[in-house]
């Protein structure tokens, strides 16, 4: 390997680092409570989760907070992951679920994965299926 290579491989690690350490994304829009608003920006740091699945009778997209406080989008759950696609922190874990990897804190390995999050009680149950298991392993180490 020549030095030219060896800076390059060196400087696309510095580079990958201060992406994880100040994200490209760091808020989303999500609707607001107060209805004066016509669009709120949650700090993508503050969210646990993000999921599709119905929550109270809502059919939107949920963005679950460590304060247990949910936000809502109309965007469809593939559409919030393509615009999160750079940010390091956020990792598709089901076919419902789209996980901050900064903010888990426990997991239970079973027929499913459960995952505890910071802020946050109770567990998300089959927060990790086989299908996204090898990506999430890896992004965990």
């Amino acid at each position: 390997m020549t030095k030219r290579e060896g800076d390059s491989e060196v400087l696309q690690k510095v580079l990958e680092r201060l992406m994880y350490l100040d994200p490209p994304i760091k808020k989303f829009p999500v609707t607001p409570e107060d209805p004066a608003m016509a669009v709120c920006f949650l700090d993508l740091k503050d969210v646990c989760y993000i999921t599709t699945k119905a929550d109270q009778g809502r059919e939107e997209t949920m963005f679950m907070t460590g304060g247990k406080k949910a936000y809502y989008s109309n965007l469809r759950l593939s559409d919030i992951e393509d615009r999160l696609k750079e940010h390091p922190h956020f990792l598709k874990t089901s076919k419902f679920y789209l996980v901050n990897l900064t903010k888990i804190r426990g997991l239970k390995i079973s027929a499913a994965r459960d995952l505890w999050f910071e802020g946050l009680e109770d567990p998300v149950l089959n927060a990790v299926t086989n299908t996204y298991l090898a990506e999430f392993e890896k992004r965990l180490k």
